[in-house]
Formats: structure tokens, sequence, C-alpha cells
């Protein structure tokens, strides 16, 4: 048997189901019995859901959250609580008196018209009473009229199933192997009249300008946003420390965040824009402060995956010194939880956290003229690499897909840190490992610092060439320049 459902989303708050049973209807109409199978059902379900006003684009964020404060929500578990029935307690014995056999023969599937009507369209609104008198509908099927308490089944918690090692994949289990492989093949139900965005065609802004926003810096004049951040070229005036005041951010950072997060839970629609691209752990957006034009991207993820991307941002926070040059600007996450919101991307594809960055680039290997100025490709995939080592940080997914073309800095810039681990820094000993307990000697301190040094070094190197023998393989080349 086969239950269909339907919502009208004029009132979100009635299910109508209709049940199908395609053997026992085939067996009553032999006649056309391969319109009642369960794939000219299942097909015709599908036909007449695009066909449906709104069908093919989507319900927005916003939307869906103003209908779902009108409904009740499930208060057990169905599935449950059918697996504690027996099967012999399902369904009523042929013997009961209110048993009745399901008869389809005034069931008719036939795609031929009888009587010239207008087609109805599954996006009609039917009242109680017109659904009651179909003459061709189903005694199994209903608008579910109950106005009763009736609560919204919970999607069963879904486990942690990361590991401790913050580069490990082994650990994550089938359940983390099917979510990560929901995030890479499925895409947001855009469809072809996709909604429109605010920030849809506005251009990300610079390297340069977020980076001057995190850091307290000024705009940078070659940003495509920085009149929608407030820069008046025409204007004269100087601040106390000589920089002219109209080229200072309008906002610093915690501003920044502050008013994303107050945007982000009035709108999930206005400013955020799916890219329909994603990774094994987050899926990307388009977003825009409204209020002053910042643009840029966001990666987001499902709960069970957000320790991931708290991972990569300690990454972020140790790769600072680099960032904008060999890295995305990092600015921020935003747990979407904690402003009572959620992202419906797709199926199953729930995103609760949301990580933003600069714009990162281009596909390296689909961009046309990357010569950065008659340099090797090699070569310059080595350099953000080799920066990303100096910081201590071992990279260990080394891809092709997380290498970006970036024309402002005419170079390449590396992108997704989940997979990282952070080296441990160099570091002074504390204590003199001496019986006597002698004083530190200028010799001594020499020598225990250049000891620490040549073990991290050692450690560095280690975990280097392992990310070299990857870039190697992409490139199918054995000659590299070394920048360590």
């Amino acid at each position: 048997a086969i239950v269909f459902l339907m919502i009208d989303w004029r009132e979100p708050e009635t299910l109508f189901y209709h049940l199908a049973e395609p053997s026992a209807e085939a067996e009553a109409h032999p006649e056309h019995a391969h319109l009642c199978t369960a794939v000219a059902q299942y097909l015709a379900f599908s036909l007449i859901a695009l066909s449906m006003p709104g069908g093919r684009s989507p319900h927005g964020q916003d939307e869906r959250r103003e209908a779902m404060k009108k409904l009740k929500t499930w208060a057990e578990d169905f599935e449950t609580t059918l697996r504690s029935v027996p099967d012999s307690e399902r369904q009523p014995p042929e013997s009961s008196p209110g048993y009745r056999p399901k008869a389809y023969e005034d069931v008719d599937r036939s795609p031929c018209l009888r009587r010239k009507t207008r087609r109805g369209y599954a996006g009609d609104r039917h009242t109680k009473e017109q659904v009651a008198k179909d003459p061709n509908e189903s005694s199994e099927s209903s608008d579910d009229d109950s106005r009763r308490n009736v609560p919204s089944t919970p999607t069963p918690t879904e486990r942690r199933t990361r590991g401790g090692n913050p580069q490990s994949q082994g650990g994550q289990g089938s359940q983390g192997t099917r979510r990560s492989k929901r995030l890479l093949e499925h895409r947001p139900r855009d469809g072809g009249e996709r909604r429109r965005s605010k920030n849809e065609h506005r251009p990300y802004c610079t390297q340069k300008c977020l980076l001057g926003l995190v850091r307290g810096g000024v705009l940078d004049p070659g940003c495509p946003n920085v009149f929608l951040h407030g820069w008046n070229p025409s204007y004269r005036r100087h601040n106390h420390d000589g920089v002219r005041a109209e080229s200072r951010h309008p906002i610093n950072h915690t501003r920044f965040v502050k008013l994303l997060t107050k945007q982000l839970e009035r709108t999930l629609d206005d400013g955020v824009t799916p890219l329909a691209q994603g990774g094994a752990r987050g899926v990307l957006f388009k977003i825009s402060l409204l209020a002053y034009g910042y643009t840029f991207v966001s990666k987001g993820t499902v709960r069970a995956f957000i320790e991931d991307l708290e991972h990569e941002a300690a990454v972020y926070e140790r790769l600072r010194p680099i960032q904008g040059i060999y890295v995305p600007v990092f600015l921020g996450t935003i747990d979407l939880r904690h402003l009572n919101r959620t992202y419906y991307y797709d199926h199953r594809v729930y995103v609760v956290h949301m990580t933003f960055l600069s714009w990162g680039g281009n596909d390296l290997f689909t961009t046309e003229n990357v010569d950065g100025g008659g340099g090797h490709l090699e070569e310059m995939t080595m350099q953000p690499l080799s920066a990303i080592h100096w910081q201590g940080v071992e990279y260990n997914d080394t891809r092709k897909e997380n290498m970006l073309w970036n024309e402002e800095i005419k170079g390449v810039i590396i992108i997704d840190f989940e997979r990282a681990r952070l080296l441990t820094p160099p570091r002074r000993a504390l204590t003199q490992l001496v019986p006597n307990k002698r004083r530190w000697t200028p010799e001594v301190v020499k020598s225990s610092e250049l000891t620490v040094k040549s073990r991290n070094r050692e450690e560095v190197d280690r975990a280097f060439s392992g990310d070299v023998e990857m870039v190697k393989e992409i490139y199918g080349s054995s000659s590299f320049i070394s920048h360590t």
C-alpha cells in the first residue's frame, strides 16, 4: 500500500491523504492495469505536484516559519508506536463484524475523461464537504479534519559520530557517511523559478575590504560594494590619526556580527542565496548584510557536523596572519538554533549552523588565463600551503576542489579546514632539568630553545611532506620548489 500526502499551502494546518493499493486496483481493472501500478501512480502524483500553483518554485524559509507557527507538534514517534503493536493486531480479523473488504471496481484510474469538465488541479482549494462528496475519492482518503492537540513527529535525534581526532574520517560511521552524502548530493529545491534574493546579483566584497572590517582598518576603494558601505570620495575631513574619516568602515566587526544575527533572526530569505554547491560537511550560501551591503559566503551545516565547523573556526583563528592572502577572511559563526531558526535546504538537510567567510575565488582548474605573472601553477599552490604550515597547521585535505584562483590577489587561496590538524607551536622549556639547580646560562637557554625548535620543525616537516605528496598527485608532477 502507498499513502500519498498533500498540503495546500493556503491551509497548511490541513493534511490530505490518499491510500492506494496498486495490486488490488490492477486486479479490479485488468483492461488498464498498467495505469494502476505503483510506478504509474507515483508518476501521476509527481505530475500533479509539479502542476500545482507554485509547484515548480520553492516556498521561502520565512513562509515556512509562518506556516509552522500555526501548526501543532506531534508528541510521540509513530514509527516507534507502530513497531510496538504486533502484526496480528494492526488490522481487524476477517471475522470481525466491522470488517469490510476494500473494493476498487468503482475507482477509475483511466486518463480518459468521461465528461467535459474543467480539469481540477491539486492546488485548487476544496472544502471539507467537497472532499467528502467526491464519488471518485477512496473511503480511505481524508483531510484529517481533527482539531485535537495532535503534535509533529520529531526527527529522530541524530547521534554525534565524530571522533576526537579532528582529521579522522574512519570514526564517522554509517550515519555520518549518509549525512555527508546528503550534503554532497542534494541541491536546494530551487526549481526553474527560484525565489529572488535581494543579494542575488550583488558582487562579493574584496578580501581587502573584509579584512579591513575585521581588523578595524579602512575601506577598500576597489571593493564593488564600497558605496553601499558608506564611502564618500568627495569628503575631505581627516581624523586625528591622519586617516580620512570617510574611508573608515561604518561599523566594527562586533557590530557587524550583531547586525547579521538580527537579520538572520528576522529573515532567511532576504540577503540569503543558496549556491547549489557544497562538500561533505557543508553547503554554501551567498550572504549580504542588507544594512551596509557587505557580501560574502557562508558554509552552513546540519547539527551532526557542527563540531567539524567549530574545529574549522579554530583553525582559521590560528591562520589569522595569512587571512585574505592565502586563505579566506574569517568573519565569524552563528548558531541558528539560538535564534530558533532552521534553514530547510533539502530533505533532511536542515542547516542550523553557519560559518561566514570572504569569497575565495573561482575553480583553479577551470579559470582561464591563470598564470600568476608567468609563475608555475604548482609553485603557486605550494605558496599558500607552505604559509599554512608555517602557522602550525597540517592541512590534510589537499584536493583540487579546495584550491581557488583569486583574481584580486592574483594567486591561489586554499579553503576547507575541517580535516586540518593544529600542530604544537614552538615554546621554551619552563624549568631546567638539572639536579644542582644552577642558574640558566645563555648557552643553556640557547641550547634548549634550539632543541624545542628542532623537534617542532621535524613535526612540521613530516606534516608538510604528506601534503606535498598529495599536491604531486593532483598535478602529476615530481618536481616542486620547496618554500619551507
